[in-house]
């Protein structure tokens, strides 16, 4: 018997990026200007609200090769937003392992989220 998957699984991944991304990338984005961590927390609804899987983990990856891009930044504030940045892409693409179906599309965006 074959599962089928619902286009809302993905659903089931979204607290803890949809809480705690939106200040991390701001302050990865914000470089020397103040942080617009409102524009990030409404991207992350309509995101959730809205969007569907493939923008989910398009998402993700942006926001993986942000933190990638300041990884070894001087300032602490975006270091350590990096570095939160990167656990938590990390555990998302560990945690697509559970959901239903996704096949081979889902499995090459995972390594590539693991892998950023």
């Amino acid at each position: 018997m074959r599962v089928r998957a619902t286009s809302r699984a993905w659903l089931a991944l979204t607290p803890e990026p949809e809480r705690e991304l939106p200040a991390a990338i701001a302050v990865l984005r914000a470089g020397d200007d103040v942080p617009d961590v409102a524009r990030e927390i409404a991207r992350a609804e309509q995101l959730v609200l809205r969007g569907r899987e493939a923008a989910y983990l398009a998402w993700l990856h942006e926001a993986a090769t942000l933190a990638t891009v300041q990884l070894h930044n001087d300032d602490p504030a975006v270091a350590q937003a990096a570095n939160a940045v990167r656990d938590i892409v990390r555990n998302q693409a560990g945690l697509l392992l559970g959901l239903p179906g996704g096949g081979r599309r889902r499995e090459r965006v995972r390594r590539a989220l693991e892998a950023a």
